[in-house]
């Protein structure tokens, strides 16, 4: 049986790998050229790898020369924060869409005006968990703009520390010091600060969650599967697809339950429980502050865009009349393009397959979301901004070509 299970983990492996490889090519072959209409030189790719390759190893020794482990954390916090905060003082980015969304109910419910918000929250209900989270820091802090911004900072800081750590962890500090670098100038990563998205909290919940379930796994101590269950669960209200976890949990559950190892079976069985209770905990004060059931899942629309071969699973404004048709009947709507998306599966399932190479570079090999989202609508034109806007095309080949 122990056999079997190593097999399955090297199998499990191997599939992670080629998925990322498959992502890989596909971003080369359907996502830069279509974002920058232009094919890249394979010795101009080469000379920009070799050439990052070696300003990553200087920090790495720079950072390794640091016999004070506590001044290097303190010179990771500042390569982290330092161009994230210029990029924000230099592109005044304006919410927009669902950013605007989070960033109006968040300053109302600040306020107290808790039942104020937009009807589309009543359709997807996980937009409550980012825009009370960030309606707490403008209460503490005001509600500029400029502090939801800051705040991001913070997070993204939080973010590679808990990066650090978790691959300090699991394979030393020279792994630890080059993923923290990486992460530190990943381009969209910084470009995305300016922008108020739900993603920022969230990424930094799902990360620490996993960190203290990876602990769980290897120390097999129910204590971290406790932790873990509580922040995944914190996360899933931020972002749905923070459930992952807790499916590969139940995979975890039955293998070691299988193999009768108890210590770790009792971790996994804590990990779910926990995350259950905080959930519905978290989901039922919600519930209290806006009326609104937020553990019903808004899956239905998900499924019926994630099916539309027309589109490869892309949103757009034809999803749009959906919303309206059912003039935000959450029961009813998410019921209807259920049944769509299921409908287009089992009828049009050769259409669907077709479409999931490009699907599947779309979701895994585009790294353009920052440049796009943080220049898409400013409050004012500067020399920087007009310098940004007017080469797409650089700054979508480089977040490419780093990602």
């Amino acid at each position: 049986m122990q056999n079997k299970v190593g097999r399955l983990y090297t199998f499990f492996r191997y599939i992670v790998v080629v998925l990322l490889g498959l992502a890989i090519v596909l971003s080369f072959q359907f996502r830069i050229v279509a974002l920058t209409h232009k094919k890249i030189s394979f010795v101009v790719m080469v000379i920009l790898l070799l050439s990052a390759f070696l300003i990553f190893n200087i920090w790495l020794f720079i950072f390794q020369k640091l016999a004070n482990k506590k001044l290097a954390i303190l010179l990771l916090i500042l390569v982290i924060a330092a161009p994230r905060l210029i990029w924000i003082f230099l592109m005044p980015t304006k919410p927009v869409s669902d950013y605007l969304c989070f960033y109006s109910y968040a300053q109302k419910a600040s306020q107290g005006f808790l039942k104020g918000y937009d009807m589309t929250f009543t359709l997807f209900r996980f937009r409550f968990g980012y825009s009370l989270f960030l309606a707490l820091v403008f209460k503490i802090f005001g509600s500029s703009i400029i502090v939801g911004k800051l705040f991001n900072v913070f997070l993204s800081v939080v973010l590679g520390l808990i990066i650090y750590f978790t691959v300090d962890y699991l394979f030393g500090k020279e792994a630890a010091t080059y993923s923290a670098i990486l992460y530190a100038f990943w381009p969209s990563q910084i470009m995305y600060n300016s922008v108020l998205a739900s993603e920022h909290p969230f990424i930094v919940f799902f990360v620490l969650g996993l960190y203290f379930l990876l602990r769980a796994i290897k120390e097999k101590k129910a204590i971290f599967g406790i932790f873990a269950g509580v922040l995944v669960a914190i996360s899933n209200h931020i972002r749905p697809v923070a459930v992952v976890i807790i499916i590969a949990m139940v995979f975890l559950f039955a293998l070691k339950a299988l193999c009768k190892d108890f210590k770790i079976l009792k971790s996994a069985i804590l990990s779910i429980i926990s995350y259950v209770i905080t959930f519905y905990t978290v989901g039922y004060l919600i519930f209290c502050l806006t009326g609104i059931p937020v553990w019903k899942t808004s899956m239905g629309l998900n499924l019926m865009i994630g099916t539309d071969y027309t589109t490869y699973g892309m949103n757009n404004p034809k999803h749009s009349l959906f919303v309206k048709k059912y003039a935000y009947d959450f029961q009813k709507m998410h019921g209807e393009v259920m049944k769509i998306g299921l409908e287009r599966l089992k009828k049009e399932t050769k259409k669907f397959i077709a479409i999931l190479p490009r699907k599947h570079a779309i979701i895994w090999g585009d790294d353009s979301f920052g440049y796009f989202w943080s220049t898409f609508k400013v409050y004012k034109t500067t020399y920087f901004v007009n310098l940004v806007k007017i080469h797409p095309t650089i700054f979508y080949m480089f977040s490419q070509l780093y990602y």
